[in-house]
This record gives structure tokens, C-alpha cells and sequence, in this order.
């Protein structure tokens, strides 16, 4: 048997269809028989094991597909599938290579398996063949950062996707463990005071979370939340210290949280816009939820705001032509507004977005953009780079972009980068129903106040390859989190600086780096992810150059870890049961470490890229450049052999063509010997 899994759309997301081997027929649901999941929640960490048995009813051997989504920023990290009673291991290869050996074997009639991504965290995983009345078992892990919101860290199963089985489950558990390094308050889950549930205590700083039942039809996710005892600032580390038998490299890789204390603090007054998508694509369901949003917008100004409306299809409709004051009179007429319009049109996302950012803007307020979609640019500028581009240059006022995109269609890419490039944040909404909940509760977080101008010190700390590199402005109540590499462990001050209303505040606390009680292989994984988030965003800028998929590809094979250029794949005829070998070209790198430092980030006036490698890289050719949000080179800063194993570097924000480079986004691209990597600052007015 061979497997194999893809990402697909959401709309046959928790299916698992099949038909005839080699057949043309149409695709029938089939059974899931038992599912059971073990979670591991270490702080603001989780790694879930998946382990479920699929069912072939008919009488003749099938080809399987099941399409399954996970929680967003979630990272496949291992695949076992069973056949005749033995566990077969997948190992990551490039995305053609498996899915040319899968389709090999399949015309030979032998049982193989790949998984692969096919969009936004949806996976498609293809079994074939399966025998006659027979069971398939597959095991998937995949780890996650969780939500933290104002105290609590929450964890989501999404369990309802299995409820498209025709029969009921036979069987359903989750096992959960929960530890944290400070005094758990509480833990409640959404099966709470149900007899299939339970929650226990197992000492201050740890849980037991149990969820099962028989012939269960699943109607709801499970979700645990998690209130952690807080007495003012917490300052968290995780690490890992690679062994031998990783691939990692050498050096170790922490992730470090630092979440400010709950705020009591009253609203600011804003100058809000709501910009929301009324392409045709929202008609029905949707339609109604964002007019309950709006009205919750609407429900949620004060007396000393200023705000407009403001909806795109095709064209471009504002409430009115700048913000008014959230007067009685004024709200009214914002509700007929509201009332008054139908879902028609295409996606004109830059027009909107244009209307929005032309408005007036009061300084002493906060200044919020609130913009909803549910797809795709299809009418106006349908370049995603050229969109961010522009809505850089438009963004003459500074003001805070925060998406919330509905479903499966938005580009995760675009909204990341609306919010990034404007210190906003980003809510996905994944089913219709909570539209208008979520939002509210979006309208309500940005309305409170926010650390802006935020830095991570480490103080003399050897540490490299830091993601983000520019850290969001996070609202009081909420959480910085960071992802590095470090050279040596110890005992090190991790700082925060930054400000909240105009005031500036330093916070901090001394942490080990490399303490055996903190370890967490998952970090490893997670920080590979980041840096693959990282060059997926420069080829949406530059466009898919050779040099950055080899580096996806090969951070894929050595962390083993899915990407939309790679598949899990796994053959049993493999002598020993060793994960199949495809032919390729994909070996360790030549160079173990290249890493890229910007600073001060934002600047005005000159930067500072501090280049460090190895000894192996010594006397190979260098080049350092200067890139616009387009991926265009505008300066060279260095053309030559490599000399020292850390060179720093200027630039004055001179371009090549001879003048001042606009204020911005910008790219700084190191390149030594085929590898690559990148960092992103900002050059202010």
C-alpha cells in the first residue's frame, strides 16, 4: 500500500472518499471506524497524535483520498501508516519525486502512501491500493503554538471533521496532558459537565484532560482553555539542544513568550474604518453574519469616535466620503447603509483598501482599519506584492490594518502581510456561523491600548536566524513570541522594550537557555517552519527563483516537515521497513550556518547588516543586496570573496540610481555559494 497527502479547498475538508482501483467512477464517502488522539500541552506548545482506522466496505480493492484540515500555523512533523500489522515510517521527500515513485507503484499494484499539502493547512492524503473489506491505519502528528489571548492559551481539536463518516465512529478519544511552568488557575474544555468528559488535576502545574465515547457522531470541535497563574510580567522559554541523530546541525533553537499583564485600561478613541468585502461570494449566510459584525462595530463606538463604512465588489462604496463622529444620528444612517446592500461583484481588494487609507485620520487617536474578505483579488490589481506595494505608499498616516479573513479562499500571504507591514494582527474565520462573533470580538481587542516599538535582548546571548524579525505591536493582554537559534546555553536577561500610550517600558526576567526540564524537540520544528514562512513571503514578493524553493525543500527533508514543495511518503516494500529512498539532489547544505542581522529596525537614516558564517565559507563569493517590497535590487552592498566569519556592512539608503529609498518595507538578501537567506526591515520618512 502507498500513501500520500495533498492540500486541497476547504469545501470536502474531513472527507475520506473512494472508488474502484483505477476506475473513473464517482468518489463515495467512506468509514472512519475508530479515531483516537493523545495531545502534549507544554506551556504554549502542543504536539497532537492522530491514530485512525478507515474502513473498505466494498468488494473490490480501492484507491482512498482523505482531505483533512488543521489549525492554522500547524506543522506536520511525522506519518506512520500500517499495513499487514507492520508500522511503516514516511519520510519528507520533494513534492515530484514522491508523487512520481507514488504513481509508480501504483501501476505496479503496490501499496504506497504520500501526504501532501494542497493549500492553507489542508491536506490531501491518498492510500491506495486497499484490499476488499479491509482496514487502513494511519498516524499523523503535527505540533502547534496555541492562541493566548488576555490569560488564557487555548487548544483546538478540530473533531467535527470526522462527523462525514456515513456510520457513526465506533470509537472516539483524546488524551490530553497539560503542564506549565507556573500554577494552572483553570482548565475548561467546550465537552464540560458532559459524562464523555472529564478534567483532572493532576498537581499546581499539571492536567489530565479525557474525552471518549462509542458510535459517536461528532457535532463540535473539542477545545481546551487554559488559565495559567499570573502575578504581573511571565517570561517563558522552550529549547532544544539537537543529538546526534537529528539532522538539525549543531546548534540549539529556543522560542521565547513574553505576555504583559491583563489590562483593565478604558478604550482608546479611535478613528475606525471598516472596510468589508460584498463580492458575491458572501451572498447568503455570510451576508447576514457581516451585517450582524457591522452592527456590532457599530454597537461597540463611543461617543468619541470618528468612523466610516466602507464596502468593495467591483466597485468601491463608502458610508460616507470621509469618517464622521459616532454620533446617535450618524450611527443610524450607518445602519440603513448597512441594511441597504447585497452580496454582487467580484473582488476589487486594492480599491477598497485605496478608499480607506485616502480618509483623514486624527492624530491622539488610534487610527484602525478594519478589513474583512472571504477570496482572492479578481478585479483591479491582482498582483498580491503590487497591492502590499501600494498600500504602503498609500499609508501616508500610519494607520493599524487589521484582516479577518472568512473560509478557505483568502491568501493567507496577502492578509499576513496587510497586518505586518502595519503592526496589525490577523483573525481567520473558518466557519460562517462566527463571522459576527469573532469579529466583535476582533472590533474589541484593537479598541484597547497596545505595545508598540517592541525589541527582544537577550543580553550576550550567541543567537542567530531570530523570527520575526520585526515583532508586531501586541495589544495589552496579549503575547510576544519569538523563535531563534543560539550557539551556547547559560543563564541569560531576556528583555522587552517598548511602549504603551507614548510610554516607554522595560520588562524582563532571567532565563536558562538549555535547561533539560525545558526541552521540547517541537521548538525545532516550529522554528523551521518560521523560516520557511519567511522565504514563502520573499517568493510572493520576487516570484518562485530556484535558489529560495532549494532552501524550502531542503529545510523540508532535514526537519521533516510538510511544505507545499515537498510530500510524506512511505512504501512497505522497502527492505526493512525503511522509509522508501527516491532519488535527488538534495544533500546537506555546504554551508551549516548563514544568518542576517538588520539594525536599528526601523531606520531613517543608515542600517547595519551584520553577516555571520563559518569557517567553510571562508574565501567563497559573497553578495549582499538591497530589495524593494517588489523584490527589486536597489543597492549592492557587498561583491566579493568572503574574508571574515562576521562582516558588517552600511548602507546609507542611497539607492543605485542615485537617490533616497521611500519609506517602506525592505529586503536585505545575503547569497554565499547557492545558500540564502534574508531580512526584513523598515526605512521610515
Amino acid at each position: 500500500m502507498l500513501f500520500m497527502a495533498l492540500s486541497t479547498q476547504a469545501g470536502a475538508v474531513g472527507s475520506l472518499f473512494v472508488r474502484p482501483l483505477n476506475s473513473s467512477s464517482t468518489y463515495a464517502n467512506a468509514e472512519i471506524r475508530s479515531y483516537d488522539a493523545k495531545v502534549t500541552i507544554q506551556d504554549h506548545i502542543a504536539e497532537t497524535h492522530v491514530d485512525q482506522v478507515f474502513v473498505n466496505t466494498m468488494g473490490a480493492a480501492v484507491e482512498a483520498t482523505f482531505i483533512f484540515p488543521l489549525p492554522a500555523g500547524a506543522v506536520i512533523t511525522d506519518m506512520y501508516y500500517w499495513f499487514n500489522s507492520v508500522r511503516y515510517k514516511a519520510s519528507v521527500r520533494e513534492r515530484k519525486e514522491a508523487q512520481a515513485a507514488y504513481d509508480a507503484q501504483i501501476r505496479r499494484l503496490i501499496d504506497p502512501a504520500l501526504l501532501q499539502e494542497i493549500g492553507d493547512n489542508v491536506f490531501k492524503l491518498n492510500i491506495a491500493p486497499i484490499n476488499p473489506r479491509s482496514d487502513v491505519r494511519v498516524e499523523i502528528t503535527y505540533t502547534e503554538f496555541l492562541p493566548y489571548d488576555e490569560g488564557v492559551v487555548s487548544y483546538k481539536h478540530l473533531l467535527r471533521t470526522t462527523g462525514v463518516s456515513p456510520v457513526p465512529l465506533q470509537r472516539v478519544s483524546l488524551l490530553t496532558t497539560i503542564t506549565a511552568a507556573s500554577e494552572i488557575r483553570s482548565v475548561t474544555t467546550s465537552f464540560m459537565n458532559e459524562t464523555m468528559d472529564g478534567v483532572e488535576r493532576v498537581n499546581a502545574r499539571s492536567f489530565r484532560c479525557t474525552f471518549g465515547d462509542e458510535n459517536y457522531v461528532p457535532t463540535k470541535d473539542y477545545t481546551i482553555r487554559i488559565r495559567a497563574e499570573r502575578n504581573g510580567v511571565d517570561v517563558g522559554v522552550l529549547t532544544y539542544v539537537p543529538v546526534e541523530a537529528d539532522s538539525f546541525g549543531q546548534d540549539a533553537f529556543y522560542a521565547t513568550w513574553v505576555t504583559s499583564p491583563d489590562s483593565n485600561a478604558s478604550v482608546l478613541p479611535r478613528s475606525a474604518v471598516f472596510v468589508a468585502d460584498v463580492s458575491s461570494s458572501m451572498e447568503g449566510t455570510r451576508m447576514e453574519q457581516l451585517r450582524t459584525a457591522l452592527m456590532a462595530f457599530l454597537d461597540n463606538l463611543t461617543p468619541q469616535d470618528k468612523f466610516n463604512i466602507v464596502f468593495f465588489s467591483t466597485n468601491v462604496v463608502p458610508f460616507s466620503p470621509d469618517v464622521v463622529d459616532a454620533t446617535p444620528g450618524n450611527i443610524e444612517e450607518a445602519r440603513a447603509f448597512v441594511r441597504s446592500r447585497s452580496a454582487k461583484g467580484l473582488t476589487n481588494i486594492s480599491g477598497g483598501l485605496r478608499e480607506a487609507l485616502r480618509m483623514t485620520y486624527d492624530e491622539g487617536r488610534a487610527k484602525v482599519v478594519v478589513f474583512l474578505t472571504d477570496g482572492q483579488p479578481s478585479w483591479g490589481e491582482l498582483n498580491e506584492a503590487a497591492i502590499l506595494d501600494s498600500m504602503v505608499a498609500w499609508n501616508t498616516q500610519r494607520v493599524r490594518l487589521f484582516p479577518i479573513g472568512i473560509g478557505a479562499e483568502p491568501s493567507a500571504g496577502l492578509l499576513n502581510g496587510m497586518a505586518r507591514v502595519t503592526n496589525g494582527f490577523v483573525t481567520m474565520v473558518a466557519s460562517d456561523d462566527s463571522i459576527a462573533v469573532l469579529a466583535a470580538r476582533h472590533i474589541r481587542r484593537i479598541s484597547l491600548p497596545y505595545m508598540s516599538g517592541l525589541h527582544l535582548y537577550y543580553g550576550t546571548l550567541d543567537n542567530y536566524d531570530i523570527y520575526p524579525e520585526i515583532l508586531p505591536d501586541v495589544y495589552v493582554g496579549g503575547r510576544v513570541l519569538q523563535v531563534g537559534r543560539y550557539r551556547a546555553g547559560g543563564l541569560y536577561p531576556v528583555t522587552l522594550t517598548g511602549s504603551t500610550s507614548d510610554v516607554p517600558f522595560t520588562i524582563g526576567n532571567d532565563v536558562v537557555f538549555g535547561d533539560p526540564a525545558r526541552s521540547n524537540k517541537a521548538i525545532a520544528r516550529l522554528w523551521a517552519r518560521e523560516k520557511i514562512d519567511a522565504l514563502i513571503e520573499e517568493i510572493t514578493r520576487v516570484g518562485e527563483r530556484k535558489e529560495l524553493v532549494d532552501a524550502i525543500i531542503d529545510l523540508s527533508i532535514r526537519f521533516n516537515i510538510l511544505t507545499k514543495y515537498t510530500a510524506l511518503y512511505a512504501d512497505p516494500n522497502d527492505p526493512g521497513g525503511q522509509p522508501t529512498t527516491i532519488p535527488g539532489e538534495h544533500g546537506e547544505r555546504p554551508i551549516e550556518t548563514l544568518s542576517l542581522a538588520v539594525s536599528p529596525n526601523p531606520s531613517s537614516d543608515v542600517v547595519t547588516a551584520t553577516v555571520t558564517t563559518t569557517e567553510q565559507a571562508r574565501g567563497r563569493r559573497m553578495r549582499v543586496t538591497i530589495h524593494d517590497a517588489l523584490g527589486r535590487s536597489i543597492a549592492v552592498l557587498y561583491d566579493d570573496s568572503v574574508k571574515d566569519l562576521v562582516t558588517r556592512l552600511t548602507w546609507t539608503v542611497q539607492t543605485i540610481a542615485g537617490g533616497r529609498a521611500a519609506a517602506g518595507m525592505y529586503h536585505a538578501v545575503v547569497e554565499v555559494d547557492g545558500n540564502r537567506t534574508s531580512a526584513s526591515f523598515i526605512i521610515l520618512p
